[in-house]
């Protein structure tokens, strides 16, 4: 009891203090599993910031560090599906919520409404998702992008990566480090057709190979 209580008022400072400024929240971020074999994992999320919601329902709590955890018990397979313990089955794991990261941006690239999804199609294939996983991807962002006549596009650099840290874990409690860990996150607000900013350099996603995770989400400021 008295744990809950410490982790209930752990969380109740953690929301206090995002609360005080107009923080950046993580939408959808997404994570997809593919191993080489049917293998069951533990997935546990450390995060600066509030995990607000998650799909499955992750088990969560407050590290030492005032940093969000969330885990996940899964079985998964090399065709993606992802099973948790009472065998229902998911495309992958969602999980979102306010960030105290840094996502501010210094580059990027301005969209104009009518190229939102054929800059998606090109970018995330450079970023490394396929297609599903762009399809996923544009269902979600491209309506939100379309509310802007321009939109300035950035993708992370770190920030993101150094707020939303993921462990993998086997039956043993062995960490299992994926051989492929592609993430892309990306921050968009509303532009001007006169916006000038510098355009980002992007590095093409390395080939998939072994044990593979993907990640996709993104904030809008």
């Amino acid at each position: 009891m008295k744990r809950a209580l410490a982790a209930i008022g752990a969380i109740a400072i953690v929301l206090v203090a995002l609360g005080g400024c107009a923080a950046p929240r993580a939408k959808k971020p997404v994570l997809y599993l593919y191993p080489e074999r049917v293998v069951s994992l533990g997935v546990g999320l450390s995060y600066d910031g509030v995990v607000s919601d998650s799909y499955p329902v992750a088990v969560g709590g407050v590290g030492a560090d005032g940093r969000a955890l969330a885990s996940w018990s899964v079985t998964a397979g090399p065709d993606g599906v992802l099973r948790d313990g009472g065998g229902r089955a998911y495309p992958y794991l969602f999980w979102e919520g306010p960030t105290r990261a840094d996502l501010s941006q210094g580059s990027g690239f301005v969209v104009a409404r009518d190229d939102v999804v054929g800059f998606l199609e090109e970018k995330l294939a450079l970023l490394g998702l396929d297609e599903r996983e762009a399809a996923d991807f544009i269902t979600y962002w491209a309506p939100r992008m379309r509310v802007n006549e321009y939109t300035l596009v950035s993708f992370d650099s770190g920030a993101y990566r150094d707020a939303a840290r993921y462990t993998f874990t086997a039956d043993d409690g062995s960490v299992v480090e994926p051989d492929t860990f592609i993430r892309v996150f990306m921050t968009i607000s509303a532009a001007s057709a006169s916006a000038v900013v510098p355009e980002q350099e992007l590095v093409p996603a390395p080939a998939r190979t072994g044990f593979t995770a993907v990640e996709w989400g993104g904030a809008e400021l």
